[in-house]
């Protein structure tokens, strides 16, 4: 496994999949609410779980997460855990102070409020500007600021990762 040090706005995009502190994402996003919208929604009172189902949307102010299916898991009216699936999940989110927007797509995305930690599986691929990075797992600690690429069970899944020079 590749253990990338990086700064909380360049895998912003990962840390604002759902709410997240300010010093991650646009100052507004936070103060603001998730709409979000699918063609089917049912809640399960019982397990409290919620499920959105065909072409989801989830937006918060700048930030706009898209996906086939969406499930939040929810105990005593906290959310515990956000799963997003699709073919693929698609994130975008403009970052703090403009520049390029940031962009992140894979199968499935999950993400733990409590602990800040997001996981992008299968097929992961995040880019900002020139920047790309590309596993099989992606995840991001933001209590850390420290993302992880690629498995420590396999060495046959590289992690690929395009730096390019800046411009003169």
């Amino acid at each position: 496994m590749v253990t990338i040090r990086v700064s909380r706005g360049a895998v912003g995009l990962l840390c604002v999949l759902f709410v997240m502190p300010p010093a991650v994402a646009l100052d507004s996003d936070s103060s603001q609410p998730i709409l979000i919208e699918a063609n089917q929604a049912t809640y399960d009172e019982t397990t409290g779980e919620t499920v959105y189902i065909g072409d989801v949307q989830a937006t918060q102010g700048g930030l706009v997460v898209n996906s086939d299916h969406m499930t939040v898991y929810q105990k005593d009216s906290k959310t515990e855990k956000v799963v997003a699936v699709g073919k693929p999940v698609r994130l975008k989110q403009t970052p703090e102070g403009g520049g390029d927007d940031l962009n992140g797509v894979a199968q499935r995305a999950e993400y733990f409020p409590e602990t800040g930690m997001l996981i992008l599986i299968e097929r992961a691929v995040v880019t900002q500007g020139t920047m790309t990075t590309e596993s099989d797992r992606i995840e991001y600690d933001s209590a850390k600021g420290v993302a992880k690429a690629g498995s420590p069970t396999s060495s046959s899944k590289r992690v690929h990762v395009t730096l390019q020079p800046k411009e003169k």
